[in-house]
């Protein structure tokens, strides 16, 4: 997924919708905002919740799930 020139997250999920904000690039990245993105994390928690958070919400995420899960080892 590329939202702009400086980011190109790799989120777990993302929702995308006909005639949304996205649109499939040549070089076959998502390009745009998804509508919504979704990220499982466990070591990642602190940069899902404060550096992608502010990045998707800069362009244009409208939803941003992250699940916290907690490793059991």
């Amino acid at each position: 997924m590329r939202l702009n020139t400086d980011n190109e997250p790799q989120p777990d999920a993302v929702l995308l919708r006909h005639g949304g904000q996205t649109r499939l690039s040549d070089d076959g990245y998502i390009e745009g905002a998804p509508e919504f993105v979704a990220e499982i994390a466990a070591s990642t928690a602190t940069i899902d919740l404060r550096d992608k958070k502010r990045v998707y919400r800069r362009n244009g995420v409208k939803e941003y799930l992250v699940w916290q899960v907690i490793p059991f080892f």
